[in-house]
């Protein structure tokens, strides 16, 4: 059992890094988004798409030895900090805004979709539960990438209660965006979340379920640490 790692995983917007990072406060773990890793990377080779000479589709051109290449120039580090807001740093960037917009998270799924995209983030999750004690959330975290957690729990919310937190997420972040489309982007990201034949989304049959449409925050929180504390 790895004792450094407790996971959350669950479909977009289900309420797993909002719980998460509070949990993480309460117990003296660091939270991690693991998410923002694989954003933090569709922006890294969306950058180098952009200022290629070729004019593939981003889909196709992320598939190609030119890109696969471009990635040994990625340098992707969490800076954690107190009350858990932590920064994500691309080559010493901050671009923990750049990585929410609305154009990355409809590209995000090219970069989910490839093994050596995967292999590359999971790499860094490594890395960083051998330095700290992590609550993880994601997609594969109890399924794929640390099936020997020390605790797994599956979250999860209708999609209409999925878009209006993102929505107002973004609205507070100063991003214009469509609700509709939200949740449009929403379903069509658990479509293929789900069906990827690489780390589908699915619960761990070790997992905790918890239904975030029928529970607030607080009562979320309270069940996990009690669950935690057992």
């Amino acid at each position: 059992m790895n004792e450094n790692v407790i996971a959350l995983d669950g479909p977009a917007g289900s309420g797993k890094s909002t719980v998460a990072r509070e949990i993480a406060e309460k117990i003296g773990f660091n939270y991690l988004d693991t998410g923002a890793f694989y954003r933090a990377l569709t922006l890294y080779l969306f950058r180098k798409y952009e200022s290629s000479p070729n004019d593939p589709s981003f889909a196709e051109w992320v598939k190609t030895s030119e890109a696969e290449t471009a990635l040994s120039g990625a340098k992707i580090l969490c800076e954690f900090s107190a009350g858990n807001e932590n920064k994500i740093l691309l080559n010493g960037e901050d671009v923990s805004l750049a990585i929410r917009t609305p154009e990355i998270t409809r590209e995000i799924k090219h970069i989910a979709n490839r093994r050596i995209y995967r292999d590359f983030v999971n790499r860094e999750l490594h890395f960083l539960a051998k330095l700290h004690k992590l609550i993880m959330d994601g997609r594969d975290i109890g399924t794929e990438v640390f099936p020997d957690a020390k605790c797994k729990f599956y979250l999860t919310a209708s999609s209409k209660v999925r878009a209006d937190r993102r929505f107002l997420q973004l609205q507070e972040q100063g991003i214009s965006a469509d609700r509709d489309e939200i949740e449009r982007e929403i379903l069509l990201r658990d479509k293929s979340d789900m069906e990827r034949e690489i780390a589908p989304l699915y619960q761990a049959k070790d997992a905790f379920l918890i239904d975030t449409d029928i529970l607030s925050k607080n009562s979320v929180i309270s069940k996990i640490l009690e669950i935690l504390d057992r």
